[in-house]
């Protein structure tokens, strides 16, 4: 699994690399975005623009991105990032910067966040859902947090450590884009009055990939081999410690593997070389008509600047545009960490139930279970007449259904506490422990629902057989219900025909309406019986 990883990103980032190609412009191209990526550390600014049309939304959007902020990528096991976001949506924006924090392979995020995103959220659709849970959180629970931790990227590459520095791997790519690519010109990179220009269009973009496929296939021994070169360069280049198929051990088999994959890869230039002279690729270009997307890189004094612009139009349809404008300034930056309190993204979602169960109690939970599923539906009715569904584990016990204690209690507001030494669970009342006599699995004390009524609580019962035969009857009746009707529409069948898009757009808002009207006269009769 990991060598086909490998194999894929190799082959993605061939194909970006070779974008560039190696003419005079193409290399001076190159030269200018090594020179920008060997600074380890800068400060930098960026803002992006995104159009997005109606045609692929609800309406169009107009989408600002604002970032301020600064990098240290001097060790790219332990980089570091701390930057400012402002986000304008159809010109509502937050009101304040969101400060994100990189440091010691972990992502934090600055808590304001929290309420820059409901107030976003609240502008754009006008909903203020739990507003009052929201604000007790953020200005009671969570008054001595800083920050809440979002990603722990340990987790992610804790087996992968890079034995190379930025500059040596990007040295690699540009070696092996001379080595594999010597002579090719993409015609794609032209001297700008500032620096170097790219633009793309579907027109040159299938061009350069039928000059592309066609320099592959007549210099494919070279292509294979500095590809070989590269792979065995970039195994150099990184310490894999745990990920099967890419260990230091399984070095070796790979890059055998890649070689014997020589004559695979013959066969696949000499099928790309036919399929080029095909109408069907042909008619991609087409589809993608008067899409542009343009680059350019420049040095101003002694920062950088990259600015990108792009439109894609698919069958003369606009879905959208980008418009992006990248700054880079060199300098020394100091790595600095979060030395304030901060939460976690699991501790943050439990303080907010639990603020949620307080502000806005629930009244009545409603569970249903099948034996041959793990889990049961449960649906939560809160004090504001709120429904929240979720779905738990359960254990199937002599007939007894048993729940996570804690979940169930905590909803209610219980304290639920926990004895290690006598290994079991305890809902604390006034100082009192009331012993739920659960059983433990996984690590979770699971409770018969029935016990439940130890704490003064309601159990009602519903079986499925109950309303099994009533079911059977309807679902059996059911079609024959519709013979009458079904006749009566052929014998009128002519009448109608010309007719049918009136007709179907009234059936279809008609069935809406009966819908929303039985749910609202459910949903009135079970608050008139809950009074």
């Amino acid at each position: 699994m990991g060598k086909k990883i490998v194999s894929l990103l190799l082959i993605g980032h061939m194909i970006i690399l070779t974008l560039t190609g190696c003419n005079t412009n193409e290399l001076g191209f190159l030269n200018l975005s090594k020179e920008i990526e060997t600074n380890t550390q800068y400060k930098f600014t960026n803002s992006t623009e995104l159009v997005i049309s109606s045609t692929v939304a609800r309406e169009d959007y107009n989408i600002n991105l604002e970032l301020k902020g600064e990098a240290n990528i001097d060790d790219l096991n332990s980089m570091y990032m701390n930057f400012d976001v402002m986000l304008k949506v159809n010109e509502i924006e937050n009101e304040q910067p969101i400060n994100f924090v990189i440091t010691d392979n972990k992502v934090y995020v600055s808590k304001n966040a929290i309420l820059e995103t409901v107030k976003l959220k609240e502008k754009l659709d006008g909903t203020k859902e739990n507003s009052k849970v929201i604000d007790y959180l953020y200005n009671e629970e969570l008054k001595d947090a800083e920050y809440i931790l979002i990603a722990d990227l340990n987790e992610y590459y804790n087996g992968v450590q890079y034995k190379a520095n930025s500059k040596e791997i990007n040295d690699s790519a540009l070696d092996y884009i001379k080595a594999a690519f010597k002579n090719f010109d993409t015609k794609l990179v032209k001297k700008s009055n500032n620096g170097y220009a790219i633009e793309l269009t579907p027109k040159n973009a299938f061009v350069l990939i039928e000059r592309l496929i066609k320099y592959v296939d007549e210099n494919k021994e070279q292509v294979f081999d500095e590809t070989i070169k590269y792979i065995e360069k970039i195994y150099d280049q990184i310490n894999v410690t745990d990920l099967e198929g890419l260990l230091e051990t399984d070095k070796q088999a790979a890059i055998d593997e890649f070689k014997e994959s020589r004559q695979n890869f013959y066969d696949f230039i000499e099928e790309a070389v036919l399929f080029i002279k095909t109408d069907e690729f042909k008619a991609y270009e087409n589809m993608f008509n008067r899409s542009t997307l343009k680059e350019e890189i420049y040095k101003k004094g002694s920062s950088y600047i990259q600015k990108v612009e792009g439109e894609l139009v698919f069958q003369d349809i606009i879905m959208g545009n980008l418009k992006t404008s990248t700054e880079i300034i060199p300098v020394a930056v100091e790595q600095k960490q979060i030395t304030g309190m901060y939460l976690s993204i699991d501790e943050l979602e439990s303080l907010y139930y639990k603020t949620e169960n307080k502000i806005n109690p629930v009244n009545k939970i409603e569970l249903s279970w099948y034996p041959e599923n793990d889990n049961a539906e449960i649906n939560k009715y809160r004090l504001d007449g709120k429904t929240d569904w979720d779905y738990k584990n359960y254990a199937l016990i002599e007939d007894r259904v048993y729940l996570p204690l804690r979940y169930i209690g905590e909803s209610f507001e219980e304290d639920v506490q926990w004895d290690n030494e006598l290994k079991k669970a305890y809902i604390i009342r006034s100082g009192e422990k009331i012993d739920m006599t659960g059983v433990l699995i996984d690590n979770t004390t699971m409770v018969k629902v029935r016990d439940f009524e130890k704490l003064g609580y309601k159990i009602g019962f519903v079986q499925v057989e109950q309303v099994k035969d009533a079911g059977n009857f309807f679902l059996e009746i059911m079609p024959v219900m519709f013979i009458p009707a079904a006749v009566g529409l052929i014998t009128v069948w002519k009448d109608i025909v010309y007719n049918i898009i009136p007709i179907l757009i009234i059936t279809i808002l008609t069935t809406v309406l009966v819908m929303v009207a039985t749910g609202k006269m459910t949903d009135f009769i079970l608050k008139k019986d809950k009074g």
